[in-house]
């Protein structure tokens, strides 16, 4: 921790403010990045549930028309799920969980981006 005050002064003392105004500026970043990646997490849920019902609905009517069995059409459903609407989703989940732990506890991720930019010297 001292490690990371001693770059936050000298990081201040290079730009002419006080540390206090870096490390604002850095959890209004953090908070700013989790309002960001929660927008985004969610875009993405919605593409991933508009998609499910898209395919869900082409593929309830391409069934109502000919009674078939698992052919080869169901390959490429499944193809289509995992590309569409898994991946995703799976993204968009992860984005919302990133965002909502930016917004809960910035300044975490203001010392961690101190400590990775130390670390990364």
């Amino acid at each position: 921790m001292d490690k990371a005050m001693e770059y936050i002064d000298k990081l201040a003392a290079k730009l002419g403010v006080a540390a206090d105004h870096v490390y604002g500026v850095l959890v209004k970043q953090a908070f700013a990045t989790g309002v960001t990646d929660s927008i985004i997490g969610f875009v993405f849920l919605m593409i991933a549930v508009i998609a499910g019902v898209i395919i869900t609905k082409v593929t309830v009517k391409s069934h109502e028309k000919r009674y078939c069995s698992w052919d080869c059409e169901w390959f490429f459903v499944v193809l289509a799920v995992g590309f569409l609407v898994v991946t995703p989703g799976g993204f968009g989940i992860y984005a919302i969980t990133e965002g909502i732990k930016a917004l809960i506890n910035p300044e975490y991720y203001a010392i961690k981006e101190i400590l990775d930019t130390i670390g990364g010297k």
